[in-house]
């Protein structure tokens, strides 16, 4: 009975993780490039049951030889769904969108003498900012106030006397204001990198990623799991954002069928208490 107690209280654990991650999902199915996150579960101990060497040790016995009882399930792999979003047009030249693999990256100033963090993102919804050091100079940025990087890590910047569009491949096109000359490619583009594993990426809110610091080492380091993409392999478009890939009618299904789980499985925890109050008085 305390094991059936274990199994239940775990897989009411279990299935209450399932349930805050689909809420999660659903909470962001207007966030821009957001992506679903999914859960799977695994067993957490399973022994194997032997009969013993004596006949009459077990005399009556009905079970088979070798059976295998398990002791209930945990959370296990969160893994995030890189499907492609819905685009959703704006017509603002700075909201980006990747089609196909890749990450935005952008960068966040370190304090006095320490290294900048780079972190990586689905999320193109960008704005101009002045450079508060240089006057007529703009730089991109995020909503968390992330810049936007080139493809040497810098981060992007222009001169308010252009006009600036992105073309398909990531490279940055100007043209004067005024008329005068023809339009040219900035020697800046945008840093796009390909990671071939997502699942390498740790979560650090607001939808913003960086490598998990537990996957390097052993001779392993960012640069083996993050490279840069080139001009070739890029697509982007401007004016349009990509969505989320959250489908509302999936999440609800997941939701439903995870509470239906957890409150069975609330009601075999009662089920066993009351067998363990029986069995009590009993000995009584």
């Amino acid at each position: 009975m305390n094991t059936s107690l274990y199994i239940s209280s775990g897989a009411m654990s279990a299935y209450q993780q399932k349930i805050d991650n689909t809420a999660n999902n659903v909470a962001n199915v207007n966030t821009n490039g957001y992506k679903r996150k999914d859960h799977s579960f695994s067993e957490i101990l399973a022994s194997q049951i032997n009969n013993q060497s004596r006949p009459d040790q077990e005399v009556g016995r009905l079970t088979p030889n070798g059976i295998r009882v398990g002791y209930g399930t945990r959370m296990g792999l969160t893994q995030t769904d890189m499907e492609q979003g819905q685009p959703i047009e704006t017509g603002n030249p700075f909201d980006l969108m990747i089609n196909g693999n890749g990450f935005f990256q952008v960068g966040y100033p370190g304090a006095a003498g320490e290294p900048g963090e780079v972190r990586f993102t689905r999320d193109g919804n960008f704005h101009l900012t002045p450079n508060p050091n240089v006057q007529g100079i703009y730089h991109i940025v995020n909503a968390n106030g992330g810049y936007l990087l080139d493809q040497n890590g810098e981060p992007i910047e222009f001169n308010d006397q252009y006009e600036v569009n992105f073309t398909d491949n990531g490279q940055i096109q100007l043209k004067d204001k005024n008329g005068q000359g023809a339009a040219f490619l900035s020697p800046q583009q945008v840093g796009l990198v390909g990671i071939q594993n997502p699942h390498v990426l740790k979560n650090m809110g607001n939808n913003e990623f960086t490598v998990d610091p537990t996957v390097l080492g052993d001779g392993i380091t960012e640069a083996d799991l993050v490279r840069l993409m080139q001009p070739g392999e890029v697509n982007m478009v401007s004016g349009v954002l990509e969505g989320s890939n959250v489908d509302l009618t999936t999440e609800m299904i997941e939701l439903m069928t995870s509470q239906r789980s957890f409150q069975m499985n609330a009601r075999a925890v009662s089920y066993a208490d009351q067998m363990m109050g029986i069995a009590s008085n009993i000995l009584r």
